[in-house]
This record gives C-alpha cells, structure tokens and sequence, in this order.
C-alpha cells in the first residue's frame, strides 16, 4: 500500500471515529448539518492539511468512495453555507435584542465546556450511555439559557 492510500484511510478512519462518536450524533442530531455535510466538512479539513490536490480531497469522505469532485464540492458548499447561516442567525437575534448579545463567545465557552466534560468523565470510567444522558440535560439548560426561549415568546 503506498503511503497515500494509507494517509487516506487512515483519515477516512479518523473521520469514520469522529462521526459514530455517540456525543458528535448527539451534537449532530440538533445541528444544521447533515451527517454527510459533516463528514464532508471534515474530509476538506484533513486535506488540506496533508495538502493534498483539490482534486482528491473527495477520496478522504468516508461515506462513499466512488463520490465525483462535483458531487463533493456540492456538499462542501452546502455544509459551509449552513455553518455560516448558523452564525449570521446568532448575529441577528443579537444584533435585535432577542439574544443578550451577538458574540459568539458563550457558544465557544460552551463547546470548551462540553469537551472538557467529556474528556474528565471518559478518562474517570464513566459509561458512555451515562456521560450521554448527563451531557443531554447540561446541554439542554446551557442552550436553552443561551438563546433565552422565555424571550421569544415575550416579543411575539
């Protein structure tokens, strides 16, 4: 096996890992990107970072290996697009009163939180199914308290 082909499965795996992670399906389920958006989004970055040709990054998605370049750069755009969306739509609740403030930085807080937690609790034996559930209702309180539901409905 060549070292490319090897580089390429070993970031398929990666990325493989990444997306049956329970707490990434979690994250995944309540997010604004498909699974194959996010795969994609991940295949772009580890190709770009082995610096590889644009033409092949499509080989790093492991979802489907015979993917056309098109077909890949759809998806990628489809998924930036929805990321950026995401961040304009926080900008916006900020920017007119129905969230407290347009920075971003509670969110960044939040997700160092969550890696944090998950890394504390994996590393002291916790079961998944447990660190899942705790991790669910933290989430629940924290984004809920973050995007100040009660708000919405007072301004309708």
């Amino acid at each position: 096996m060549s070292e490319h082909q090897e580089a390429v499965g070993n970031a398929r795996e990666s990325i493989r890992d990444l997306t049956r992670d329970p707490i990434t399906k979690l994250l995944l389920a309540n997010s604004q990107l498909t699974l194959v958006q996010l795969e994609t989004l991940l295949a772009d970055s580890v190709s770009r970072e082995d610096d590889l040709k644009k033409g092949l990054r499509q080989l790093y998605r492991p979802s489907r290996r015979n993917l056309s370049r098109g077909a890949f750069n759809r998806t990628l755009i489809q998924a930036q697009n929805n990321v950026i969306r995401s961040i304009y739509t926080i900008l916006l609740l900020g920017l007119v009163g129905l969230y407290d403030s347009p920075s971003l930085q509670p969110f960044i807080e939040l997700a160092d939180t969550i890696q944090s937690y998950v890394h504390e609790n994996r590393e002291a034996g916790v079961t998944e199914q447990a660190i899942l559930q705790e991790l669910n209702l933290r989430l629940v309180d924290a984004i809920t308290s973050l995007a100040k539901r009660q708000s919405f409905k007072d301004r309708t």
